[in-house]
């Protein structure tokens, strides 16, 4: 049986969060600790929305996440679901989950967070008539294809047992599933916003560290402060948290250079040559899970040889692209599960090395097309680095002529569904949360909604479904040999994995970054 105890929750941390576990002597100190919170300020960009189901971008769940509690949670160190609304859960088979949730979780407005709370919300976000752009992260529940197809209304194998015991049935074994159950499309909504969903993502109303201080100011400001009765074990730090919008990231940069904006995560690629001069120690590198690469349309027959998609890759010089045009701060990608997961090798891919002179020769054994057409999506600066690559495949590969395809992203999706790329491709991937199944599964199985190069292997379907069906501890090396097959079938090509830069002002010290590129604000101490 596998079973999953509250033994190892997240530490408290920062300073502010140190100050407020140990004020709780009276009212004056406990006032004094909220005030020695301080203010963060912290660059984001517009959200799309801020409605946990419907959320699929980073400009909405950095702001979700501090709002609401899911059931579990991510421990950031180890990458693994550690308990939060749910105390403990157990599984006997994958397939059948119970979790006992704490009786000590409220809504922002008072009211309890129940079993009820996440079978109401799970039920909304599936049915088709809300439209939810996260519903199909729960496609594993038994009785998610008859919700989406009008023939029930509710999920069968999500159900409430008692007050605060919450059994989910799933139709077929997935270890990972309190991993997956950290998303923003799991997090609970009290039954005041299926009143008014409209209203309520104007100032949502959640179960986290933080809540809404008025409400969401678009294209300005998202302004929310800490949450004194969340009963977690790790209070956010900070008292108060403002997401200052910008829609120009120069913008914030230079913000936080002149002291008006504490935080910017992103800084943007010209500017990193110059962040040391600029300011000093208050920089920091990261790694990331986001995954860059270059896809082939495997519906393209010129493209059904494994060997000349080796070629492509062997011809590709990574360290000089990287170097010439992101300043070296790029990670040359030699796997596909990103080095920052536990699971992720740092040298997997045996195609992935620059090797001009066997490239040439399997390029030309394989009957490599003399002409090529690339792909990417415009206005975000991936044009210099796709061009940088066709210079090099055509001076590498002896191709006659390269053209090149930039649209919007929107019509760029639109070519990819309708199998209408004829050429390599330039696609990224972010983990929305820290599992290799996600890093590969919703890429290259067969039919999967993001597999735009129509790749299909009996091989790995069979490893993906053997990995997710088996206990967590013993899921990765499965993963791993998924990966191999990825890596010699080569469907892409891995290009880097996306360094990320933050700068910050003299207000504000224990910066970090996780995996999927967010800044733990909770934990950011405000000095000033």
């Amino acid at each position: 049986m596998r079973t999953h105890t509250g033994g190892s929750r997240l530490a408290a941390v920062g300073a502010g969060a140190a100050l407020l576990l140990t004020a709780c002597g009276d009212d004056g100190a406990e006032t004094a600790s909220a005030e020695d919170g301080g203010t963060l300020s912290i660059y984001n960009c517009e959200p799309q929305n801020l409605m946990p189901g419907n959320n699929t971008e980073n400009c909405g769940s950095r702001v979700l996440e501090q709002l609401f509690t899911g059931l579990t949670q991510i421990d950031y160190e180890t990458y693994e679901a550690v308990p939060a609304v749910a105390e403990s859960w157990e599984t006997e088979d994958q397939t059948t989950w119970t979790f006992h949730l704490r009786d000590d979780f409220t809504f922002h407005n008072g009211d309890p967070v129940t079993a009820q709370t996440f079978v109401d919300t799970f039920n909304w976000v599936v049915d088709p008539d809300n439209a939810q752009a996260g519903a199909t992260f729960h496609d594993k529940f038994v009785g998610y294809d008859d919700v989406v197809e009008g023939e029930a209304q509710e999920m069968e194998g999500v159900r409430a047992v008692d007050e605060h015991t919450l059994e989910l049935e799933l139709s077929e074994p997935f270890g990972q599933l309190p991993v997956v159950l950290t998303y923003t499309s799991f997090f609970p909504m009290p039954e005041v916003a299926f009143d008014n969903m409209e209203a309520f993502q104007s100032s949502p109303i959640g179960n986290g560290r933080y809540q809404m201080d008025g409400e969401w100011v678009h294209d300005v400001e998202i302004a929310m402060e800490r949450y004194e009765e969340w009963p977690g074990e790790d209070p956010g730090a900070p008292q108060r948290i403002e997401w200052m919008i910008y829609n120009d990231v120069d913008t914030a940069y230079t913000d936080v250079l002149a002291g008006n904006l504490d935080i910017l995560g992103e800084v943007p690629p010209h500017r990193i040559a110059g962040v040391e001069d600029d300011f000093g120690g208050n920089w920091s590198q990261h790694e990331s899970s986001r995954f860059v690469y270059m896809g082939f349309p495997l519906y393209q027959e010129e493209f059904e040889d494994p060997d000349l998609r080796h070629a492509m890759s062997l011809a590709i010089d990574r360290e000089e692209i990287i170097e010439n045009i992101f300043d070296g701060s790029q990670t040359p990608a030699r796997s596909i599960l990103p080095p920052v997961l536990p699971q992720g090798r740092d040298d997997a891919c045996e195609h992935c090395h620059f090797d001009p002179e066997a490239a040439a020769d399997l390029y030309e054994d394989a009957g490599g097309p003399s002409e090529l057409t690339l792909y990417t999506d415009s206005g975000t600066g991936h044009d210099e680095y796709v061009e940088a690559i066709g210079n090099q495949w055509r001076q590498n590969l002896g191709i006659e002529e390269i053209r090149y395809e930039s649209l919007d992203f929107a019509q760029y999706l639109d070519l990819h569904e309708s199998e209408g790329v004829t050429g390599p491709y330039r696609l990224g991937w972010l983990l929305a949360y820290p599992s290799p199944q996600y890093a590969m599964e919703p890429l290259y199985s067969a039919g999967a909604p993001s597999n735009y190069s129509g790749y299909a292997s009996e091989e790995f379907d069979e490893l993906i479904d053997q990995a997710n069906a088996a206990d967590v501890e013993e899921a990765d090396t499965i993963y791993q040999e998924a990966e191999d097959v990825l890596l010699e079938d080569l469907p892409v090509i891995p290009l880097w994995f996306q360094d990320y830069f933050i700068v910050h002002s003299d207000r504000v010290t224990d910066v970090d970054m996780d995996l999927r590129s967010f800044v733990r604000v909770e934990d950011v101490t405000v000095t000033d």
